[in-house]
């Protein structure tokens, strides 16, 4: 693992998703926000490359916070911003990375204790590094 694309993952991911979901997405949440909003949670990567590709497959959360009592606002959210990383992949050419495969592997939604709802939409990314080795 030479490079690894998590900076690089998540400012596009956060650039595409305010582009095209109306729901706000944070990557430090300020006090003046006002749910519904996203976060981009936690990240695993590993490699996954080869002796001549180098590669890793990431796996991001995508959190999303709702004070509605119920499932409805929640689930909703969620399906657009399902559709939307189903639709395009997320282009990281900007940072020298290329998203080789992308797909969600889950959406769970459970109750907070005090209100409303949180969602979780896992990722799941092949991302190849495009940056020639300095060797």
């Amino acid at each position: 693992m030479k490079r690894i694309p998590l900076n690089a993952l998540q400012k596009a991911l956060i650039s595409y998703l305010t582009d095209n979901e109306k729901v706000p997405v944070y990557d430090y949440v300020p006090e003046t926000a006002r749910p519904p909003f996203m976060t981009i949670g936690a990240f695993n990567c590993k490699e996954a490359g080869t002796k001549y590709e180098d590669m890793v497959e990431v796996t991001v959360q995508i959190n999303i916070w709702s004070t509605y009592k119920g499932k409805f606002e929640i689930n909703s959210i969620a399906n657009r911003v399902i559709v939307l990383l189903q639709t395009k992949q997320i282009d990281l050419s900007e940072d020298e990375f290329l998203a080789v495969r992308q797909q969600v592997d889950f959406f769970e939604a459970y109750p907070e204790e005090e209100t409303g709802y949180n969602g979780v939409i896992s990722l799941i990314m092949l991302i190849q590094n495009l940056q020639r080795s300095e060797s």
